[in-house]
């Protein structure tokens, strides 16, 4: 008899490999699971079904975790899945600099997460405060994103691969990876509500082994893992074989460790959030979102040394 886990994902991008290729090869079956894999349109979509209990497990934003945390709520990461920026600053033809984006449209997927608060950080550094400088405009992930930055309707959007070098070829401006100016930054993470996860720990260790697995598989067998990105994104495989390159390069953990400096990152832009929405505490740390009892019993079991925060 199998145990189902339901697992919400934001977008099919390519960092999801592992989870396709886990559930492809029967890695998660083999473990007596079955992963339901559903893609919710949209990072508060994942947060909120995660809260809600429609979903077992979110792949999406640490951002979510750290403000429901906060707020007394009870949800936790339980493993890195992107640990840092694969994104590129693309604009329209015209920009050729941030402070350009005075009085421009900026996409960014929601004003409480990701993309907004790496936006606002940058150009503050420039001296462009919201909302008076620019404006910002809720348009969800990276594809609608996309289509807005080829209509028009956004001027600028940061984007990760493989829809960066699309948007190149489209004839947009690419001002360059985002890691240029910030170098450290958790952008996805595995997160559960706690008491659920503590509920089903078995489980959840298994989840973490198969994906393990997953990610091996993806370094492993390059054209496998990109006939299954293939699969589910629907985008041309020369654009795929540039997103394997890179993700493999170290932007997903394999490991499934958190990004320490990454997750401080994150704490430190919603200290200074800009909306008046969220507060923090000052004296946060990484520690106070994350439940590593889980991932380091299944780094144990496949022989992969301890690291859950580095």
């Amino acid at each position: 008899m199998s145990t189902t886990l339901r697992v919400g994902i934001v977008i099919p991008a390519f960092f999801y490999v592992p989870y396709w290729a886990a559930v492809k090869k029967g890695f998660y079956a083999a473990r007596g699971l079955d992963v339901q894999i559903s893609m919710l349109s949209g990072i508060e979509n994942v947060t909120a079904q995660l809260k809600a209990g429609d979903i077992d497990i979110g792949v999406g934003s640490p951002e979510h975790v750290i403000h429901d945390v906060e707020r007394g709520g009870g949800l936790c990461i339980i493993g890195g899945n992107v640990n840092r920026l694969t994104h590129s600053l693309i604009v329209q033809p015209g920009i050729s600099k941030l402070t350009d984006l005075r009085g421009k449209k900026l996409g960014v997927a929601t004003v409480t997460a990701g993309t907004s608060s790496l936006f606002m950080g940058i150009l503050e550094e420039l001296g462009l405060h919201y909302p008076g400088d620019f404006e910002v405009v809720e348009c969800g992930a990276v594809p609608p994103r996309h289509a807005l930055l080829l209509s028009g309707g956004i001027d600028a959007g940061m984007q990760t691969d493989p829809h960066n070098y699309m948007a190149e070829d489209a004839g947009l401006t690419n001002l360059g990876p985002l890691s240029q100016w910030i170098p450290d930054f958790q952008f996805t993470s595995i997160n559960v509500r706690k008491a659920w996860a503590a509920g089903h720990g078995a489980a959840v260790t298994q989840f973490l082994e198969a994906t393990l697995e997953g990610s091996r598989f993806m370094v492993d067998h390059k054209d496998e893992a990109i006939d299954i990105a293939e699969e589910h994104m629907k985008i041309p495989r020369r654009y795929l074989e540039r997103a394997w390159a890179d993700h493999v390069g170290g932007a997903v953990a394999l490991d499934l460790h958190l990004n320490r400096a990454g997750l401080a990152t994150a704490i430190s832009l919603i200290q200074r959030d800009r909306t008046g929405s969220f507060t923090i505490a000052d004296d946060a740390v990484p520690e106070k979102y994350v439940a590593g009892s889980y991932l380091k019993d299944a780094q144990r079991a496949q022989g992969i040394p301890e690291n859950i925060l580095s």
